[in-house]
């Protein structure tokens, strides 16, 4: 999968951008607050149709202008996404027929990694369940439809068991459709995490030349739903809350027998997080037969030159890459970054040129 035009209008703080990226590694270069996230998240918010930082989409759209618009050209398809601000509108076209995001998503797909990615090993439970359900998201296409649907059913439930004496034929029936769809992604979620796993060691250990075991492991009980939601009734009309499902799992990713939120260092979680970005690049070829367009903002400061090194020799050779970072002059970068990049931009007061 490869982009090969990209044009910007109004996003954020670019006013007006058009690129034609290599089929490899795209190095986009310029100071801090110069628009590179920014492009990073254009890129992002068409293939997913959520910002990056959970904001409203009409945020997107540069200050002082009531409308953006995306236009890609993604392996001779056309795509073009317009925000209206005005009228809080958001139209998709693919070939200029109108398409929902669902639709444009199977066609454009993208993976991003950022320094923010880190939270995932070190927050919440909920951000870690937001990775997995978007990661499967992006391989199977029904997942999301699902998990709307359980994430409905639970504040229906929620807003039911909060009337203190809820009517008990209604809470049966919300208890059996948590339990359909909830069964369902619980599956799904166990499924992903035992093929990521299948590689994920082995990329690991090839990132931070260690002999090491890396695994994700689900965090859930181990009794089926049906029993669970029957046991937990009474406890949840006291508290006024849904008490199981998969709302309330976790994923603990587990060096050696230990779990790196607690016990990793900043090394080691960085390796976690480069070596299932590479399992998820397997996962995505296996089933599709490509790879998605793969996004890397500013994170080689993240990363010491020789795990920057090793990932990057690590990358599939036919996939494209847009690959930031906060550099004034390309003799700054790191010379195996200079070395493996095909197309250099530089983005300054979101302005976009091509330097090399």
């Amino acid at each position: 999968m490869k982009i090969e035009r990209l044009a910007l209008y109004n996003f954020r703080n670019l006013v007006k951008i058009e690129l034609v990226p290599d089929g490899g590694l795209n190095l986009v270069i310029g100071p801090n607050a110069a628009g590179k996230s920014n492009l990073c998240e254009a890129i992002y918010f068409a293939a997913k149709g959520w910002p990056l930082k959970g904001e409203r989409q009409r945020d997107l759209i540069a200050f002082g202008q009531h409308e953006t618009a995306l236009e890609l050209s993604v392996n001779g398809d056309e795509i073009r996404v317009h925000l209206n601000g005005r009228a809080r509108a958001k139209t998709i076209e693919l070939n200029h027929e109108k398409k929902t995001q669902s639709e444009l998503s199977a066609r454009l797909r993208a993976l991003l990694f950022t320094p923010d990615e880190l939270q995932i090993i070190k927050g919440l439970p909920d951000q870690r369940r937001r990775f997995l359900d978007r990661s499967i998201a992006d391989v199977l296409r029904e997942y999301r439809h699902v998990l709307l649907e359980y994430e409905q059913i639970i504040q229906r439930k929620n807003a039911l068991l909060r009337q203190g004496r809820p009517n008990l034929d209604v809470l049966e029936v919300f208890n059996q459709e948590l339990i359909e769809r909830g069964s369902w992604l619980t599956r799904k979620r166990l499924e992903y995490i035992r093929e990521l796993n299948k590689t994920l060691a082995e990329r690991y250990r090839a990132i931070c030349g260690q002999a090491s075991e890396f695994a994700l492991i689900y965090e859930g009980p181990a009794a089926p739903l049906a029993q669970l939601v029957t046991d937990a009734t009474p406890e949840e009309i006291q508290r006024g809350m849904a008490l199981v499902g998969p709302h309330r799992d976790d994923v603990r990713f587990e060096l050696d027998g230990h779990d790196l939120r607690r016990f990793g260092s900043q090394g080691e979680q960085k390796s976690a997080l480069c070596a299932v970005l590479l399992a998820q690049l397997d996962l995505h070829y296996q089933r599709f037969g490509d790879y998605p367009v793969f996004i890397l903002d500013d994170v080689l400061s993240e990363l010491d030159s020789g795990r920057l090194q090793r990932f990057l020799e690590l990358l599939p050779t036919d996939i494209q890459i847009f690959l930031t970072q906060t550099a004034t002059d390309v003799r700054e970068l790191p010379p195996d970054v200079r070395a493996v990049a095909r197309r250099i931009f530089a983005l300054e007061d979101g302005r976009l040129s091509v330097i090399a």
